[in-house]
């Protein structure tokens, strides 16, 4: 029998070369996978981080609000009134708003001293100067607000306060700018909107007496 070819040699080492070369990179290669495959029994794949969770805007201030129990004009319009200053309040995430019936100022002293953590507002509707229009015979325009703030636990009384009545402009917002807007609404006193507007102005001025961010206008 005749000796191999060189040539014949030199192809048979080049494969055993790449044979060896082949066996090393397979398994390598055996644990990825196309995007979209199933993932294969035993084989570990890259874990997502879990999606962070909002941050809750936590409550700073509790508010029990309580409705002076007096009686001078149409009760309607006055839930109207006090129902613009709850709203605003609720409005701030850093606020909870609750109602505390109705009462005088001795009633909301007593309900926050049995409060553990809630500041009861006293909202009382009066008319300027000797409030001697009776009942249902108030002039809308002479109306204010004052408020009563009484501490939780030691019943207090923390802020009192006085809103006059201010002419209202009723806006909207267009590209950023304020302007006039159009309202088919009825009004049942020639005031009422500027005392709901009045009522929205106390809250404002409530909120920064605890320093709470005003929230935005609606």
């Amino acid at each position: 029998m005749g000796k191999p070819e060189p040539s014949a040699v030199r192809r048979a080492a080049l494969l055993f070369v790449l044979a060896a070369l082949f066996a090393q990179v397979a398994p390598a290669q055996s644990g990825r996978r196309k995007p979209g495959s199933p993932p294969v029994p035993g084989q570990t794949t890259e874990a997502k981080p879990a999606p962070t969770p909002a941050k809750a805007t936590a409550v700073l201030v509790s508010f029990a609000v309580m409705q002076s129990d007096d009686v001078i004009f149409d009760f309607r319009m006055k839930d109207g009134v006090i129902g613009s200053f709850v709203e605003r309040l609720e409005g701030s995430a850093a606020v909870e708003v609750r109602r505390g019936g109705r009462g005088n100022r001795k009633d909301a002293h007593d309900l926050a001293k049995k409060s553990d953590d809630a500041h009861v507002i006293l909202f009382q509707i009066e008319e300027e100067g000797a409030g001697m229009g009776g009942v249902g015979r108030a002039d809308a325009r002479l109306l204010l607000i004052r408020t009563y703030v009484y501490a939780p636990k030691t019943g207090d009384l923390k802020f009192t306060d006085t809103i006059y009545q201010r002419p209202y402009r009723s806006t909207t917002e267009v590209g950023g700018v304020r302007v006039p807007a159009p309202s088919k609404r009825v009004e049942r006193y020639p005031s009422q909107r500027e005392l709901e507007q009045a009522g929205r102005d106390a809250a404002d001025r409530l909120l920064s007496r605890f320093d709470i961010t005003l929230p935005p206008e609606r």
